[in-house]
């Protein structure tokens, strides 16, 4: 591998672990950044869309200190197409790159952008020849349910769902494929954090029926010492409720693994139930790397994330399909 190849895969890794993590209060609007200048912090909107014919899209717009260099800006996207080989094409900025017009409400970086309209939200993420489009119908209602803000000493966490479902058109135009325009579901949060990726948590579990309605959002953190906090379930209107715990159990191993996830509510009954169908996506780049795994993983930890079409359970309820993530540090 060339010097220069292996610096790139670094500082991806670097930054890579923040960029699956939900929300924050935003300075100056939605889409407002609140820039910390920690060496820990990163901040990251992300924004997913999962269409009729089963692609999966998402577009993360960051902004980071950990790596070389402070103030990075970084636009990624991912683009999961049935039969086809994953999209995931990204392009790393300075600080004079990107910035956020407040009386617009819209956050750039490089070509990439984000803007509240005025029935809505639109996302364009141009990037390696090819380009994502996503138009969110519904505007952004942030909120937080309790526990959304994790302390660890003097650094701290914050999560912020933004669209928590939303109809969405997708445009994407993939090198050496058809152009396509989808409809689907759509959902958005944005983060902000300087506690360490690898200090953070221990597993989380996120769950999104997006093709509603009904729609539906559920959050777990499991924290390095064994608690857990946020954890919750939202459908469709009103607020989140909140839960008590969850626990783990994998079917199989990696590639070839499956997940359940039991919830228990605060009185200590069973609440929900997540049950993965299929497997999607499993993405494990400190592993991969080997022996230079060592170079990156005392700030990031070795972070494996599993995402799966899947199913909610809930006692006397019609079950909801959506994706399944499941994310945690190391196997």
């Amino acid at each position: 591998m060339r010097r220069e190849t292996r610096a790139r895969g670094l500082r991806a890794l670097l930054v890579g672990a923040l960029l699956s993590l939900p929300g924050v209060a935003a300075a100056g609007g939605v889409l407002g950044l609140s820039y910390n200048s920690s060496d820990r912090y990163g901040e990251s909107f992300t924004f997913v869309a999962d269409t009729d014919d089963g692609t999966y899209v998402t577009v993360n717009l960051t902004v980071t200190n950990i790596g070389p260099g402070s103030r990075t800006g970084i636009c990624r996207a991912t683009v999961l197409q049935p039969g086809k080989p994953v999209w995931s094409p990204q392009k790393r900025m300075g600080a004079s790159d990107w910035g956020y017009d407040p009386a617009l409400d819209m956050l750039t970086m490089g070509e990439c952008s984000a803007r509240v309209t005025d029935t809505g939200l639109t996302v364009e993420a141009p990037l390696d020849n090819g380009r994502v489009k996503l138009e969110y119908a519904r505007k952004p209602e942030p909120w937080s349910p309790e526990g959304s803000v994790v302390d660890n000493g003097k650094d701290r966490y914050r999560h912020e769902v933004l669209v928590a479902g939303s109809p969405v058109k997708v445009s994407l135009r993939v090198p050496l494929r058809e152009a396509v325009t989808l409809k689907g579901g759509g959902y958005v949060d944005h983060s902000r954090s300087t506690v360490a990726p690898a200090k953070l948590a221990k597993r989380w579990v996120r769950f999104r029926a997006l093709k509603g309605p009904p729609y539906a959002v559920v959050l777990g953190r499991e924290g390095q010492e064994g608690d857990y906090a946020p954890v919750y379930v939202w459908e469709d209107k009103g607020d989140a409720k909140l839960l008590e715990s969850f626990t783990l159990t994998q079917t199989g191993e990696k590639a070839k693994s499956t997940w359940r996830a039991e919830f228990t509510d605060r009185d200590g009954k069973p609440a929900l139930t997540l049950r993965g169908t299929s497997l999607l996506q499993r993405s494990a780049p400190v592993e991969s790397l080997g022996m230079l795994g060592g170079l990156v993983r005392p700030v990031v930890g070795s972070p494996v994330t599993y995402l799966l079409r899947g199913v909610m359970e809930r006692p006397g309820k019609a079950p909801v399909e959506g994706l399944m993530e499941v994310s945690m540090e190391g196997e």
